[in-house]
Formats: structure tokens, C-alpha cells, sequence
């Protein structure tokens, strides 16, 4: 009858040094580069001409050119902020927008849902960014 060994599993083999080591050097590694992506990806996308348009108590429209230096397509998060004269946020809207390589595309978003309405002849004036998740950096 042929004889079985069971191994022993109460003992516990410990993970090499320099295996712990360079696990460290790829997650400090991994890190490091998607930060200098994130950087690099905010570069390529600038934002011009952005104007307020049809601007109502409740409602208004945005303008905005936006170029795209890169040449991957895709849909991309936009975040819209509206503020008032005393950096007051007034509206933000998070829209995805089709981007196509190497191209500038004037589009128009309508920001509603305001957190207070407008008073009358108030001057606001919009920012509009690249998303990206994380941790806000106001």
C-alpha cells in the first residue's frame, strides 16, 4: 500500500527580505506613475473661451472651447462650477463629453439645480476643469 506524507502546515515559511523589499519599490513605483499621468493627462485638455450665456435665476448656459493635444478618443468627465462674485459656489454639474484626438470642440452645457437662487443683475462666472477622482484639493 503505497505510503502518503501530509506536509506540515503548523510550520509557517517566512517571506524573504528582499521579496518584501521589492514589493515596496513597485507600490512606491505604481504610485509615482499614475501621479505623472494624472499631471500629464491635465496638461493636454485646456480649456478656453468659457462664457455664461441665457443666464436666468435657476438656469445657465456654458460655453466652452476645449483641446485635446492627445491622440486617444474617448469620453472624458468635465466638471462645471459656477461662482458667485464672492467665490460663493453657487452650481456645480459633472458632465462626460466625447473627446476626438487632436481636435478643439466648442461645446455647451446647461447648469441647473442651483444651490440658491440668483439675486438680480448678480455677476457670477464658471470654471470648468478636467474631473478626476481623489481627494479634493480646495
Amino acid at each position: 500500500m503505497p505510503r502518503i506524507e501530509r506536509t506540515d502546515l503548523s510550520t509557517s515559511k517566512r517571506t524573504p527580505a528582499i521579496m518584501k523589499l521589492a514589493l515596496l519599490i513597485a507600490v512606491v513605483l505604481g504610485i509615482w506613475g499614475r501621479a505623472c499621468h494624472r499631471r500629464s493627462e491635465i496638461e493636454n485638455f485646456l480649456f478656453s473661451n468659457i462664457t455664461i450665456e441665457n443666464q436666468t435665476h435657476i438656469s445657465a448656459e456654458i460655453i466652452f472651447d476645449m483641446e485635446n493635444n492627445t491622440f486617444q478618443k474617448g469620453k472624458k468627465n468635465i466638471l462645471i462650477e459656477l461662482f458667485a462674485a464672492n467665490d460663493e459656489l453657487i452650481a456645480s454639474r459633472l458632465t462626460p463629453i466625447d473627446i476626438i484626438p487632436n481636435e478643439t470642440r466648442r461645446y455647451v452645457r446647461v447648469v441647473e439645480n442651483f444651490n440658491r437662487p440668483l439675486k438680480q443683475d448678480e455677476i457670477i462666472y464658471a470654471k470648468v476643469s478636467l474631473y478626476q477622482r481623489g481627494v479634493a484639493t480646495r
